[in-house]
């Protein structure tokens, strides 16, 4: 056996999770010496999510192994974790005013932020299915704290329970597809996975194994829950609505985006030469497209009924993770391609529904339900046009970026001979129409009732707005708004980036 060496290639190459790792260090010790709070952990935080940003930047071109064969240094990881590092910077953007009103220290969420995004560069980076599950893990946990960070309020500390009990069972799944993986390849790592199926006599072996089966759909189980797709997203509206909304958005995207990589690495690449059987191929789309076809109808369908924003935004995204599934049942390069380009869009603009969402929120979790839009758009322009671009972007309506992204996705999918299951989801897509433009209805066509939750009406009939935002806050709305816009009027940008760096 030999020895275990690291060499500074291998130091670079985990230098975006090193800087990330280290921020967030520094930020939890600066915040607890810290006598009086300032905004220099938000700074930090910035600071050092740009560093590692630019240090993947500077890794993409890498095409590579490290760390004896168990951590990519190639595209694939080094994009997601760009990607990771503008979720963080969005996060704590947004995060500033909404966390000082509820009296909670920006290091304190700044710092676990950055751990879990830690997490999710393990997740898109891990070779090996054991750095997966660390990463996994790492995020997890994170996300546990984050979702319990308003500890005052009973339903942030049930959601975080909710979570964590629901997470540990999933965990198990997880575990349990690891070691029947193992006994089905005698390894862990995914290159090792991968050659064992493209020699046609350990294939058979493999495929024609009830273990290699139940190890796989194990897997799926485990990442089901990650990104919330049906019929494992129960924790999910609940979660969303009584963690802190800004939370809730870094849960709904990030943390989908972390969990999708690992989905991809796992089935699109390590287990992608089973397309050299044509029965088992099949087999494995046919199972994820009817698990995406599922997640479509009912996270939109639900969705329907939903009368507060965030349980709407949470179901929304059960629906979402429908469209990304159906992408990676391609199975292929092109399907994994446009799940990435999917995520990349996707991120900015449930960002941006979520940071409108937290600057409306009043005390006590108040401003939440619909009707409480109501006249928006004459009370706050600007807001409303943000919330406008985000909705119309979630539907799929161009010019902005959530139209080509559904429009890659389904067209990966037809190309594939998934031609039937496309054709419902732009039927499920129909659904949602009504959903996100009634948010705009309601803002620009209705006028406030007196008594409304969080909204004060002076006796003159103009409305009292409560509160103030923060730069901060509208740099984090501006940057979604305008990534959206340019994306949904250049897509090309995006999709060379995705198709040119994207690992084959």
């Amino acid at each position: 056996m030999t020895g275990f060496t690291v060499s500074a290639r291998d130091i670079y190459g985990v230098m975006p999770l090193l800087i990330l790792a280290g921020t967030g260090l520094v930020v939890l010790l600066w915040d607890a010496f810290e006598k009086v709070p300032t905004r220099t952990p938000l700074f930090l935080t910035i600071l050092g999510a740009i560093a590692a940003g630019a240090a993947a930047i500077i890794n993409l071109g890498n095409t590579g192994r490290i760390f004896n064969g168990m951590i990519l240094n190639d595209a694939f990881a080094n994009y997601y974790a760009v990607l990771f590092s503008v979720g963080v910077v969005i996060a704590v953007l947004l995060a500033e005013r909404y966390l000082k009103e509820e009296e909670v220290l920006v290091g304190e969420f700044s710092g676990l932020t950055l751990f879990s995004a830690c997490g999710m560069v393990m997740l898109a980076s891990g070779n090996d299915l054991i750095i997966t599950f660390l990463g996994l893990e790492t995020m997890s946990i994170a996300f546990y704290v984050l979702a319990g960070l308003f500890r005052r309020r009973r339903e942030s500390n049930e959601a975080a329970l909710k979570y964590f009990l629901l997470g540990a069972f999933s965990t198990g799944f997880f575990l349990y597809g690891i070691a029947l993986m193992y006994g089905t390849f005698a390894s862990t790592n995914l290159d090792t996975i991968s050659k064992a199926l493209e020699n046609p006599t350990t294939a058979h072996a493999a495929l024609t194994s009830p273990m290699f089966w139940m190890a796989a759909g194990m897997l799926l189980v485990g990442f089901s829950f990650k990104v919330a797709a049906f019929p494992f997203h129960q924790w999910a509206p609940d979660v969303y609505e009584g963690a802190p909304t800004v939370v809730s958005g870094f849960f709904s995207t990030a943390g989908k985006a972390g969990a999708f990589a690992a989905l991809i690495l796992i089935f699109n690449i390590a287990l992608g030469p089973i397309a050299l059987d044509p029965g088992a191929f099949t087999k494995m789309q046919t199972l994820l497209a009817i698990l995406a076809l599922a997640s479509m109808f009912y996270g939109n369908i639900t969705a329907l009924s939903q009368m507060n924003i965030k349980r709407m935004l949470a179901y929304s995204s059960v629906a979402h993770a429908g469209y990304m599934l159906l992408g990676a049942a391609a199975l292929n390069k092109e399907g994994s391609t446009s799940v990435t380009i999917y995520l990349s869009v996707y991120t900015l603009m449930q960002m941006g529904a979520f940071g409108v969402v937290a600057l409306l929120e009043k005390e006590s979790g108040r401003g939440l339900e619909l009707n409480d839009y109501a006249g928006l758009g004459r009370r706050r322009p600007w807001l409303a046009f943000i919330m406008s671009i985000m909705m119309l972007s979630l539907t799929g309506i161009p010019p902005f970026g959530g139209f080509f992204a559904k429009y890659y996705v389904f067209a990966a999918a037809i190309r594939s001979g998934l031609t039937v299951y496309a054709v419902l989801g732009m039927i499920a897509t129909l659904i949602s129409v009504y959903f996100y433009l009634r948010v705009m209805v309601v803002m620009y066509f209705r006028e406030p009732e007196e008594g409304t939750a969080g909204i004060a009406v002076s006796g003159s009939g103009t409305v009292a707005v409560v509160g103030g935002d923060t730069i901060s806050a509208w740099t984090a709305l501006a940057l979604a708004a305008i990534g959206l816009l340019a994306t949904g009027l250049f897509p090309i940008i995006l999709t060379d980036v995705a198709k040119t760096f994207y690992a084959p």
